[in-house]
């Protein structure tokens, strides 16, 4: 069972997502259905509150993204490390556990890289786009996922897959399209089109940090003669790597807002302002930090163990069944007049009429995509995204070798 961390997050980005088991459901005494029921509506309440208090975030730092970014991701360092000083202390840890980061530091370099990229993109471009748009828009990480196991991986997918695939883009199409009405619809009134393709290009990174966790958890086994790589070693230095690279790429980030190197520092100091909730230097309406960031969090770290614990209770079928049908609970979510959101947010937009269709298309695309897995316990596909993306998913077979994209692996990519 392995958790990665949300890229984004959000981000897929994210949004953070567990891994599912590799060979389904866990051997332990089986839970009552009552549990399991109760599980599953702590799951979904988790998730679409989890999605909509990361737009609400980003409000008060549209302009400091850096600062949720990082803090989020040294919660989850510290998160992770409490639970990996945990393991250690009972003795659960493989000799070699503490070896793996050394002697794949490149991977891990890798993974903190795009997982900071996908933080730092989601966060600039959802932080510009209507609530509704943001789970509509994370699922196009199922495309970057198909171009990815075509052109690296040269492997092809199964008929099936496809077809979910082009369910999956229609009902994102449709679900955007105005119906009926010649006008514009306003989910896509002042909204610059630059920013929802930052957003898009933004859940390519979870996908080839999917890649490379999957390449690490194979070589990793292979190299410890058989014994998985701990999930949490993997988290807690990925996270580490990531929180570097958010820093390191903080030049870049001021750049693109047209902040010159000499106005970093002022840059910094009004951002930390921000944060906690102060008006800065330049004016921005900071109300809502540092409450709606440590919300946000907080409700994260929340929802992964709340779906973790689904999974040791009912497996993985029963999880990506449930992940399929949080996509239209959040999307309608973000159309609900709920005070608190609207004081935020604003008033929710008015959908074009085949919003509903779009939205059921899109869920069936995403049940057929995992329909092997889901209806004959199979294991389906390399990558198999997760329809809540700020979360980050890996999930496949135990096998050292590569294995058909059709048949063998699953992984899943969902940062929030």
């Amino acid at each position: 069972m392995r958790l990665l961390q949300p890229p984004r997050a959000a981000a897929a980005a994210a949004a953070a997502s567990p891994l599912p088991p590799r060979d389904g459901r866990p051997e332990q005494a089986a839970s009552s259905p009552l549990s399991i029921a109760l599980s599953v509506a702590l799951v979904i309440s988790l998730a679409v509150i989890n999605r909509i208090l990361y737009r609400m975030a980003l409000v008060p730092l549209e302009n400091y993204v850096f600062f949720l970014a990082q803090f989020q991701t040294f919660a989850y360092v510290i998160a992770y490390a409490i639970v990996l000083a945990i393991q250690s202390k009972n003795g659960k840890l493989a000799p070699t556990a503490w070896q793996v980061p050394v002697r794949y530091r490149n991977v891990f370099l890798g993974i903190g890289f795009v997982e900071a990229m996908s933080a730092l993109l989601s966060f600039i471009g959802a932080a510009k786009l209507p609530g509704v748009m943001v789970p509509l828009l994370s699922q196009t990480i199922l495309v970057w996922q198909v171009v990815l196991v075509y052109v690296v991986l040269k492997k092809s997918l199964s008929w099936v897959q496809l077809v979910g695939v082009a369910a999956v883009v229609g009902g994102v199409g449709l679900a955007a399209s105005p119906g009926g009405s010649t006008a514009l619809p306003s989910i896509w009134a002042n909204v610059d089109p630059k920013y929802a393709l930052l957003y898009v290009v933004s859940c390519l990174f979870p996908a080839i940090d999917t890649l490379l966790k999957d390449r690490l958890f194979k070589r990793g086994k292979k190299w410890q003669g058989g014994r998985d790589v701990d999930l949490f070693v993997v988290n807690t230095f990925g996270s580490a790597s990531q929180a570097l690279f958010v820093f390191l790429l903080l030049p870049l980030v001021t750049k693109s807002r047209g902040i010159p190197m000499s106005g970093m520092g002022a840059h910094l100091a009004m951002g930390w302002d921000c944060f906690r909730g102060l008006t800065p230097a330049c004016g921005s309406d900071c109300s809502g930090a540092p409450l709606l960031p440590v919300l946000y969090v907080a409700v994260n770290l929340l929802f992964n163990i709340s779906a973790l614990n689904l999974i040791s209770k009912a497996g993985n079928m029963v999880f990506s069944l449930v992940m399929s049908g949080i996509v239209p609970l959040t999307m309608w979510a973000f159309t609900l007049p709920i005070p608190v959101v609207v004081g935020v947010l604003g008033t929710p937009p008015m959908l074009g009429m085949n919003f509903p269709a779009g939205t059921l298309l899109l869920t069936a695309g995403l049940i057929t995509y995992n329909s092997k897995l889901l209806f004959s316990g199979a294991r389906f596909a390399r990558t198999r995204p997760l329809s809540d993306s700020e979360s980050d998913n890996d999930e496949g077979d135990n096998d050292e070798g590569d294995n058909d994209e059709g048949d063998n692996e699953g992984e899943h990519n969902k940062r929030d």
